[in-house]
């Protein structure tokens, strides 16, 4: 039978998620997300790109930034996975006598999962490199990954993934259309809000502006876009791993 995504249980499932453990996420991804990625943006300076037209130029960007940074960029991005990690583990279902057991768990699981999207991120970047359609079809299909290693925990890195591309399978493009609308809202919102506290702080401070305070913006959004998506793809993998499971 083929599967369908049901985007409103979708969205009725993810936000009783946030509501079950709400104070648990906010202070989660408020240590571990929102702290990193504040320090990130306050000490690291703001890639600017002037086109993305030529896609060598622009992967060049982005490589010689991370050159430059990574020993910020680094600790915050692996603070960021464990952190999303976390939140996986918390909201997927499993009984946890306390919000301690899932920073555990997923500090057992951080390195099958940093593996596996390793893995994985490398297939999608060659799609994305050699073919954008690949790409953003590969995007779709990997999307759940944490969700299933968080949910269960025993697969490993091949059966994990395995997992994953067996849950999504017809409905690559479907996730991804959902990926994209949520990415769209977040950074529409987030660039007025910045923009706003941005002239704001410059109209305070002069041209420097107040970057400890732009930069918490920056992150606060990040946090919740990270909130978000993990509700969502939690949400979508308890839907599509129950119609696998009925196949």
């Amino acid at each position: 039978m083929q599967k369908k995504l049901d985007y409103r249980a979708v969205g009725k499932d993810a936000r009783a998620s946030f509501a079950a453990h709400r104070e648990a996420i906010v202070a989660i991804a408020g240590f571990f997300i929102f702290l990193a990625n504040w320090i990130a943006g306050y000490l690291a300076p703001p890639l600017v790109l002037d086109s993305f037209d030529d896609t060598t130029k622009v992967i060049a960007a982005f490589s010689g930034y991370f050159e430059s940074n990574w020993p910020v960029l680094l600790p915050a991005m692996l603070v960021t996975m464990y952190g999303s990690l976390v939140l996986y583990v918390l909201i997927s279902g499993r009984k946890l006598t306390k919000v301690g057991d899932a920073l555990g768990i997923a500090a057992a699981l951080f390195l099958t999962y940093l593996t596996a999207t390793i893995l994985t991120g490398w297939a999608t970047f060659a799609g994305f490199f050699l073919f954008i359609i690949p790409g953003l079809y590969l995007t779709g299909r990997f999307a759940v990954l944490p969700a299933v290693i968080a949910q269960e925990p025993a697969l490993g890195i091949t059966n994990a993934v395995k997992r994953t591309w067996e849950t999504t399978r017809n409905c690559g493009w479907a996730i991804l259309i959902l990926m994209l609308f949520i990415a769209v809202a977040i950074r529409l919102v987030s660039g007025i809000a910045g923009d706003a506290v941005a002239g704001i702080c410059h109209a305070l401070a002069g041209e420097g502006g107040v970057p400890v305070v732009e930069a918490a913006v920056s992150a606060f959004f990040a946090a919740v876009e990270a909130v978000i998506y993990v509700v969502v793809l939690t949400a979508l993998n308890r839907q599509l791993g129950a119609q696998t499971a009925t196949q």
